[in-house]
């Protein structure tokens, strides 16, 4: 079974190297997971974890393979001024990756009924104060579709479509 995003950030903060970056970021925290999944919502690779320095106002990724690392450099957050990278509290995360999987396909065919998915990816992450299973994917028609998940109430919060080609119109 796989680890809950719980217990892959207990082995993450556990870690040489959060320790290490933690000194140099006392006031950084957790703001998300991420991994690529494949159409049908498998994970494609280790789950993938930011943490954001509101000081520095960039955000370090931890890989989450057999062994912890930083990615070397810190990545510049795209995000208008009045913007903030909001906390995710994993205590807050009530619902599981396979029960928010479970939720979007019960829900994928009735909120996109033509929509032929091919890979995508899942960000567990807080938006507006809620924290979300955000779920992307990339169709056959060139449309991008988005449906995020409530952890709190495990029910649909938002869907979306958006062309990925100004088709002139």
């Amino acid at each position: 079974m796989a680890l809950t995003p719980a217990e892959i950030l207990k082995k993450v903060e556990v870690s040489v190297a959060f320790s290490s970056w933690k000194k140099k970021h006392p006031q950084g925290y957790l703001s998300h997971f991420f991994c690529p999944i494949s159409h049908d919502c498998e994970l494609k690779s280790d789950w993938e974890i930011g943490f954001y320095d509101a000081d520095s106002e960039k955000m370090s990724v931890f890989a989450c393979g057999e062994a912890i690392t930083v990615k070397e450099n810190e990545d510049e957050v795209f995000k208008k001024p009045e913007q903030k990278v909001e906390e995710l509290k994993i205590k807050a995360v009530d619902t599981s990756y396979e029960k928010a999987v479970d939720v979007f396909a019960a829900q994928v065919e009735e909120l996109f009924p033509k929509a032929g998915r091919g890979d995508g990816f899942v960000i567990l992450q807080n938006l507006e104060g809620k924290s979300l299973w955000n779920f992307t994917f990339i169709t056959s028609d060139l449309k991008f579709i988005n449906i995020k998940i409530n952890t709190k109430t495990g029910e649909v919060d938002s869907h979306l479509s958006m062309d990925l080609i100004d088709r002139g119109q």
